[in-house]
């Protein structure tokens, strides 16, 4: 997945930007135009470390505005001399998992698939992506956090090892080794699902 023009992420931003710990510093300046450029080099991969935890799209993007808030508003508490993006991406998890928690205190019902609700029932061809939809939803939500986080940024963002490297505090290889057992783990998943569906029907 091609994502030219975005400059999201330290990789990929033109030789005369400023870095992230640069653009950081100004922050605490009291740079506004700083806080744009960091909101806009980070709003996707921010996006994808909460959508792997949270599965209504309403409480993602709340959890994105929330991760920047709560960025922005400890951003006295940063050190540039260590690199922003572990930073932010510790800040979007903890936001996630405090979204997660609350959910779980207002009601014990299972978290519904995100988007589904939204078909109504079809044709064969309609509800069978769906059902596959479902499984691939069921899958990635079962994974261990770190390689649900790395396929999300890789598979569905189509972020560079490098990046998610960068983005997650990880070494590169670790990433490629989240991003195998994930990919793997969801073709048995899938395989299992898909088996068990044709055998039924068959």
């Amino acid at each position: 997945m091609s994502r030219a023009g975005h400059g999201v992420s330290e990789p990929q931003r033109r030789s005369d930007e400023p870095s992230d710990e640069v653009l950081a510093q100004r922050v605490q300046q009291g740079d506004r135009d700083a806080v744009e450029r960091l909101v806009r080099r980070y709003l996707r991969p921010i996006h994808a470390v909460t959508a792997s935890h949270l599965a209504e799209q309403a409480d993602v993007e709340d959890a994105v505005q929330e991760t920047f808030l709560r960025a922005f508003d400890r951003i006295a508490s940063y050190q540039p001399a260590r690199p922003f993006a572990p930073w932010l991406y510790q800040i979007a998890r903890n936001v996630a998992r405090d979204h997660l928690a609350t959910r779980a205190r207002r009601s014990t019902e299972p978290l519904p698939v995100s988007g589904l609700e939204e078909s109504a029932p079809g044709p064969e061809a309609l509800m069978e992506r769906v059902e596959i939809r479902q499984l691939v939803e069921a899958a990635i939500s079962n994974l261990p956090e770190q390689q649900r986080t790395a396929f999300r940024l890789h598979d569905v963002e189509g972020y560079t090892t490098n990046e998610i490297a960068r983005i997650m505090g990880l070494s590169s290889g670790t990433i490629r080794s989240h991003v195998h057992h994930a990919r793997r783990a969801l073709r048995v998943v899938l395989a299992s699902s898909l088996g068990e569906q044709r055998h039924a029907g068959g």
